[in-house]
């Protein structure tokens, strides 16, 4: 299977055929072995169809372009469908409208990644929101509010006003005893037992709580 892509990829350096152009992707495949066989998206592949398939349908490979992507490879053809005009051109030479469709293939995949990215991180504060809510209660609420909106024995900055950064550094004064107050006493032993994580999902807890 390596041989035919590879086959493939040769034969852009000797002719190409001017006619019909289509372009195919997959991403995140595991292996280049089973690719040619695997239906791509875009295109006329329609998320239906493999290389071999577009091959038999009269498709002939014009270029391929792979890369690798955290969770596997990327791989992006171009295909065309012969006429009776043949011209040669120089290996990996792409026309102009194969390099705008090859454009906006990447766009979608790189915009693809970037919303799965965002998700993730949206998920990851949910989640450790829906744990904060808890703690907070049991914990935090006494001294600093429902909200966040208390300045703790009128000394601290209420907490909604605080970005996670902030809260995790006055955490880790309190941790290891930088702080010089009447409240640092009351103060330390919570700090003691909040670690990181916990810092992420009671500011996640309070901005839903705030923002709505």
């Amino acid at each position: 299977m390596k041989k035919a892509i590879l086959s493939s990829i040769l034969l852009l350096g000797t002719t190409s055929i001017i006619a019909d152009t289509t372009m195919c992707f997959k991403e995140n495949h595991a292996s280049m072995s089973t690719i040619e066989n695997t239906a791509l998206n875009g295109g006329a592949c329609e998320g239906k169809y493999s290389i071999n398939d577009m091959k038999a349908k009269g498709w002939i490979v014009d270029d391929i372009k792979i890369s690798q992507s955290a969770n596997g490879m990327n791989f992006i053809y171009i295909l065309k469908t012969p006429n009776s005009s043949i011209q040669p051109v120089v290996a990996g030479n792409i026309s102009g409208n194969s390099a705008d469709m090859e454009a906006r293939i990447l766009a979608k995949l790189e915009a693809k990644k970037e919303a799965q990215e965002k998700a993730k991180v949206e998920k990851e504060l949910k989640d450790a929101a829906i744990i904060a809510k808890e703690l907070y209660t049991n914990k935090c609420q006494t001294c600093h509010g429902t909200n966040g909106e208390k300045r703790a024995y009128n000394s601290a900055r209420p907490l909604r006003d605080l970005s996670q950064e902030d809260m995790q550094e006055s955490i880790k004064n309190y941790k290891v005893g930088k702080v010089d107050s009447m409240n640092a006493n009351i103060m330390a032993p919570y700090a003691n037992f909040i670690d990181y994580k916990e810092i992420k999902g009671i500011y996640a807890y309070l901005k839903e709580l705030n923002n709505k």
